[in-house]
C-alpha cells in the first residue's frame, strides 16, 4: 500500500486511495458509459428519456460504487472497533477496498461480526437504494432514477459475492471463524485457504471459458491473497512463543547527532553495518541508514551531520513484546530494522528482518525434525 495517498478521515480512521484506482476509475466510467442502453433493459427506462451523455451517467455510477465500498469496509472498521479492534486506515483499490485492521479477533463470533459487517451494509444499502429509485417521485429524471437503481443493483452482488466462502474475502473469513469454533485458528486458516484456491480455481476456469478475463484477474488476485494469509498465519504459529528479547542484539553501536555524512559511511564500511541509531546525550533521537545518506550529494557528505538526513520518526518494541508485533511491523513499515526501548526510553538493543527470518526458519526447521521423530 504504499502507493497510496490519504483524502481525508471517516471517524478518525484515515482513507486512501490506491493509484490502481484511479487507473481503473475512467474503465468502469467507460464500461457502464458505453452500455447505458443494455441498463435500461433490466428496468422500466427508456433509453430516450434520458438527458445526460451516457459517459457522465457512467463516470457518477463509477464514483458511487467505490462510495458503496468506502461504507461496506468503514463497517467493518467501526464493528471491529467496538470489539476491541482498531484500524490503521481503509484504502480504496482497483478490485474494491480493504480495511487495515491491526490485527484480527481471536474470539470467532466477534470475527464473524467483523466479517459479516460489510455484506450486511451493502445489502441494506442496496436495498434501500432499489427501494428509493422505484418509489421515487415523477419529477425525479429519469437519469438519476436509473443510476440510483444500477448502484443499488451492484450493491446487492457485492454483498452476495462477498459472502461466498472465497477466503480471504468476508465469506472465507466467517467460514474461517465458524472452523475456528471447534479446531485451532492454524488448521481453521488451512481450511479456509483451500477453499479459497478451490473457489479461485473454478472462477478461473467459467473466466476462460467465457472469456470474462477480469473473472481470470479476480481468480488469480484470490488465489494469490488465500495463498499469501496461509503463509501469513504459518509465521505467526513459528513465531508464537518467541519475543523479541529472545533475538534481538544487545550491543548496538550508535552515532551522534554531529557525526559528519563522510564519517558515517566509513563507519558503515569498518562495522559493516548499513543503518545505525542515532542519539543525543545517550538518547535516540532517530535512526539513519545507507538510504538516506544518498539523498544528499557525496560532495555535501563532510559538511553535512547526520540530524540533517537522520529519520526521526522511530518505530520501536520493547524487549518482551511477542516477536511476531516485530514482524508485522517491520513489514507493515517497509523497514530493515526496529529500535528495542525499555518504559523509560532506554536503548536496550535492535532486531533487524534477518533477526526475524532466522527465528522462522528456525522453527522451520524445528517442526520439520519433529514431523521425522
Amino acid at each position: 500500500m504504499k502507493s497510496s495517498f490519504t483524502i481525508g478521515q471517516l471517524f478518525d480512521i484515515p482513507v486512501k486511495i490506491h493509484f490502481s484506482l484511479l487507473i481503473i476509475l475512467p474503465f468502469f466510467a467507460w464500461a457502464f458509459g458505453s452500455n447505458i442502453i443494455y441498463l435500461t433493459e433490466y428496468t422500466d427506462i427508456a433509453r430516450r428519456e434520458l438527458i445526460f451523455n451516457p459517459y457522465i451517467l457512467g463516470a457518477v455510477m463509477s464514483v458511487l460504487i467505490f462510495i458503496s465500498v468506502l461504507i461496506h469496509e468503514l463497517s467493518h472498521a467501526l464493528v471491529a472497533r467496538k470489539n476491541g479492534l482498531e484500524t490503521t486506515d481503509i484504502t480504496l483499490m482497483l478490485l474494491g477496498g480493504l480495511a487495515n485492521m491491526e490485527d484480527m479477533s481471536e474470539d470467532p463470533k466477534k470475527e464473524i461480526k467483523i466479517a459479516a459487517s460489510g455484506p450486511a451494509a451493502s445489502l441494506i444499502l442496496g436495498g434501500v437504494l432499489m427501494l428509493a429509485a422505484v418509489g421515487s417521485p415523477d419529477f425525479i429524471i429519469e437519469d438519476i432514477r436509473l443510476v440510483i437503481l444500477y448502484t443499488g443493483q451492484l450493491n446487492i452482488f457485492l454483498a452476495v459475492f462477498n459472502l461466498l466462502p472465497a477466503f480471504p474475502s468476508d465469506g472465507g473469513r466467517i467460514l474461517r471463524a465458524f472452523i475456528a469454533q471447534k479446531k485451532t485458528l492454524r488448521e481453521a486458516t488451512e481450511i479456509a485457504a483451500r477453499v479459497g484456491k478451490g473457489f479461485s480455481l473454478f472462477f478461473g476456469i467459467i473466466g476462460f471459458m467465457t472469456g470474462n478475463f477480469l473473472l481470470v484477474f479476480i481468480a488469480i488476485y484470490l488465489y494469490i491473497a488465500a495463498a499469501q494469509e496461509d503463509q501469513f498465519n504459518n509465521i505467526k504459529s513459528a513465531l508464537s512463543d518467541l519475543t523479541v528479547g529472545d533475538l534481538m542484539t544487545e550491543d548496538v553501536k550508535t552515532v551522534p547527532v554531529n557525526l559528519s555524512v563522510h564519517r558515517l559511511i566509513e563507519k558503515m564500511f569498518e562495522d559493516k553495518h548499513s543503518g545505525f541509531p542515532v542519539t543525543r546525550d545517550d538518547k535516540v533521537v532517530g535512526v539513519v541508514t545507507m538510504e538516506d545518506a544518498q539523498k544528499i550529494p557525496q560532495e555535501e557528505y563532510s559538511n553535512t551531520p547526520v540530524q540533517a538526513i537522520m529519520e526521526e520518526n522511530i518505530h520501536s518494541v520493547k524487549k518482551e513484546d511477542a516477536l511476531f508485533k516485530a514482524f508485522e511491523l517491520l513489514f507493515q513499515k517497509d523497514i530493515g530494522r526496529l529500535i528495542v526501548l525499555n518504559d523509560n526510553g532506554k536503548l536496550e538493543g535492535i532486531i533487524t528482518r534477518s533477526d526475524v527470518m532466522t527465528g522462522i526458519r528456525v522453527r522451520q526447521l524445528e517442526n520439520i525434525k519433529k514431523e521425522r521423530e
